[in-house]
């Protein structure tokens, strides 16, 4: 049940992440008369004001019950799909954009990686992958059948469809979570408490160590780049000559390699550690944002969305993994508000400077060898963590 809880939690944060949102890109531009630019602007300062109220608001998930905290994310995340199935302004899409940001993309996903954290002290990566398959579920099958939808339903009506779909997650996460999971013996609690200098860090000591700042980039760099590519996609699609009905079905692809770089990742972690795969795991991405800058053919997009999955995956365990196996287990979900808040900024950045750049006239394929020289920098500075922190020996 408990692993049920996390893969549900994240399944239904889709509704605020921008896979889901970016479907309606062109309706809600036609709608509102927004350029990209001026879209790109609203979604990134929405999802930036997310990310404040994040580092303030995630701290509750150490101090409210998984049913009552679950319960109230959940119904926030409703009201604010029933806002956007009935708003006409341009200012409520701004405040709408902003609660389906803070209580899908930030606060689901955010309680189901601390309640992973305190409900499961061994096999901690693959508790992570399958929690996080959750969202690879829905990323594979949303659009799909919310694309259908759109075409056979208005836009906004299309809405009501994911309010249902809520009503009865939350009924079934009421249903599990009906008393709190045994965290755990003392010996578990002390075996996963420590990480560097064999400590547990506070925030305000991790934000003065350089490891942490070292690896900010590589925290950033997928979810900027992602967020920006599904963001973008029906630009994408136009300047491609793609369709998008064709596009869609290629993401069961990206979602499927997730899925399988998630349970792969997660196994070398729980044998290994986070820290041997940092340099690495950027790699399918970087190779992929070059081949989708020069990509032409429906065949070399598959290959793309491949190698972007591999790399989702893996970035997916090494964010659930990366603070607990450094810093400590103690203050998670202190600590973990600055990686939310981190993840969410950079999701916020990515798509109202890259639809800046094309308003500009600098096409996001063009845009795409800038991220891949991003990606590497931030591979050198995990390279540079590999070689210089030593772990303890439960860790590594």
């Amino acid at each position: 049940r408990w692993l049920y809880i996390v893969f549900i939690l994240t399944f239904c944060s889709a509704f605020g992440q921008t896979f889901f949102i970016s479907l309606y890109s062109g309706e809600i531009r036609a709608a509102f008369d927004l350029t990209h630019g001026s879209w790109g602007l609203i979604y990134s300062c929405a999802t930036l004001t997310s990310a404040i109220l994040i580092l303030f608001m995630g701290g509750y998930a150490d101090r409210i019950s998984a049913k009552s905290l679950s319960t109230l994310v959940i119904l926030g995340l409703i009201v604010f799909i029933f806002l956007m199935a009935t708003n006409s302004s341009v200012w409520g899409l701004a405040l709408i954009i902003l609660g389906l940001r803070f209580f899908g993309q930030g606060m689901l996903g955010h309680i189901s990686m601390v309640f992973c954290g305190k409900w499961f002290f061994k096999n901690k990566g693959k508790a992570v992958a399958v929690a996080n398959s959750g969202y690879t579920l829905a990323e594979a099958i949303m659009p799909t059948i919310f694309v259908a939808l759109i075409g056979v339903l208005s836009w906004q009506t299309s809405w009501y469809v994911s309010i249902i779909m809520s009503l009865l997650i939350l009924a079934s996460v009421r249903l599990l979570a009906k008393r709190e999971r045994n965290k755990g013996s003392k010996h578990q609690k002390e075996i996963q408490q420590v990480g560097m200098l064999k400590k547990s860090w506070k925030r305000s000591e991790m934000l003065k160590n350089w490891v942490f700042w070292a690896a900010v980039p590589g925290l950033m760099t997928s979810p900027m780049i992602t967020t920006t590519l599904f963001f973008h996609q029906v630009h994408l699609v136009e300047i491609k000559s793609w369709a998008l009905s064709t596009y869609v079905l290629f993401i069961p692809a990206y979602s499927a390699a997730t899925l399988v770089s998630l349970y792969l990742v997660g196994y070398f972690v729980d044998k290994f550690s986070t820290k041997i795969i940092l340099p690495i795991f950027l790699f399918p991405l970087i190779s992929g944002l070059l081949f989708l800058s020069i990509a032409t053919s429906y065949s070399e997009l598959l290959f793309i969305f491949i190698l972007f999955g591999l790399s989702a995956g893996a970035y997916i365990v090494v964010y659930g993994t990366f603070f607990p196996e450094f810093f400590g287990s103690t203050y998670l979900g202190s600590v973990r508000t600055v990686g939310v808040t981190i993840m969410v900024f950079s999701s916020a950045i990515g798509p109202v400077l890259s639809g800046y750049f094309i308003d500009l006239g600098y096409l996001i394929d063009h845009q795409f060898k800038f991220f891949a020289a991003f990606s590497t920098f931030a591979s050198l500075l995990f390279l540079i963590i590999n070689l210089s922190i030593k772990l303890p020996e439960h860790a590594e």
